[in-house]
């Protein structure tokens, strides 16, 4: 086989394999590419098969270093768009591991080698990234400025799969802000794209979003309509962060409705599928529900643990917050490669008139 059917056949490899849930099929193509002694195809199906990893497999341990190695070839190779891809990766599997502040540098570097690169798509999921590391650690205004501006840049890029990620970014991003009004207009778009791009998952957190909407407003019918589509959908195929989030959702409606033991077993199902997201987020809200659910029925024991964990959890959050300086390691770097970002966006936007 030569380099060029190699490259040929690659896609569709990684098509079977996400079909069939088979990395061992990417596997066996890094095999291949290694007796052909053909780096650029070593780094692709790296990276492929730590997108199997992230995704469908769920393993951000395991995809970070395919990853990991990618880059390293990239590298070498002085292939500087592959290695921002790589790089975004990367970022992606430390922040699913809740190494908030390790993605955060891996994102700056991912924009500096864009820069080099002249990349649109890695400036876009540079942006996103920054902001989701922000919206982590509460600063969601800084969060909504870059979901914003990563959403403005994909819709000048021919890649829908991009547009819905930086859509459901900004739209969770909303959420927080409780921004609904752009919330709505948002997920009108975002149907929009998903008629383009059907994808179960994605339709999942279309109703998850649009039935947080109706919950915030007391329109509690309306809201489980959507949730419970959701769990359908999630169920069939959504990773553990989707399912945990309808399982976390729906405990609050079924708590608002009076329907405990439904809440009960939902919070608890929550937590239950986070303790396999390492740096889980959602924990804190499901045990404050679950200690109210408790005070409710009178187990003040229970309600004392649930809270002990909530405060735990958030505890813990302040604390890599101070010990990291957050808002200092944040801002500098940050204005650095705006600046140069934009710069450089004008030069390229300029040098084609």
């Amino acid at each position: 086989m030569t380099p060029e059917e190699f490259d040929l056949a690659l896609p569709e490899i990684k098509k079977a394999m996400f079909d069939d849930k088979a990395p061992e099929l990417m596997s066996a193509a890094l095999s291949q590419a290694q007796k052909m002694v053909y780096p650029q195809g070593q780094a692709m199906a790296l990276l492929y098969r730590g997108e199997y990893l992230i995704d469908l497999g769920e393993q951000p341990g395991l995809a970070f270093k395919d990853f990991r190695e990618a880059g390293l070839i990239a590298r070498q190779l002085r292939n500087w768009n592959l290695l921002a891809q790589t790089l975004h990766w990367q970022a992606q599997s430390q922040l699913l591991q809740g190494e908030y502040m390790r993605a955060l540098d891996v994102w700056l570097q991912a924009l500096q080698t864009a820069i080099e690169a002249e990349d649109s798509r890695a400036f876009i999921r540079g942006y996103s990234g920054i902001a989701q590391v922000c919206l982590v650690f509460g600063q969601l205004d800084i969060s909504l400025e870059y979901q914003r501006r990563a959403l403005m840049l994909a819709d000048s890029v021919p890649d829908i799969a991009l547009q819905i990620d930086c859509l459901l970014a900004l739209i969770a991003t909303c959420y927080r802000r409780q921004l609904f009004d752009e919330m709505r207009n948002l997920l009108v778009r975002l149907k929009e794209k998903i008629k383009l791009r059907p994808h179960l998952e994605t339709q999942a957190e279309f109703h998850i979003y649009s039935g947080l909407i109706h919950l915030d407003l007391h329109e509690l019918d309306q809201a489980f309509e959507h949730l419970q589509l959701a769990r359908v959908l999630a169920k069939q195929f959504g990773g553990l962060w989707c399912r945990s989030f309808v399982a976390l959702i729906l405990g609050r409606i079924y708590l608002q409705q009076g329907r405990l033991e439904d809440a009960k077993a939902s919070l608890e199902q929550c937590l239950h599928l986070g303790e396999q997201i390492k740096g889980f987020a959602m924990g804190q809200e499901a045990h404050q529900l679950l200690e109210e659910l408790c005070a409710a029925q009178g187990d003040y024991q229970g309600a004392l643990v649930h809270l002990d964990y909530a405060h735990v959890q958030q505890l813990s959050l302040f604390q890599r917050q101070a010990e990291r300086k957050l808002t200092r390691v944040f801002q500098k770097p940050l204005h650095q490669i705006e600046v140069a970002l934009r710069l450089e966006l004008s030069r390229i936007r300029y040098s084609q008139i």
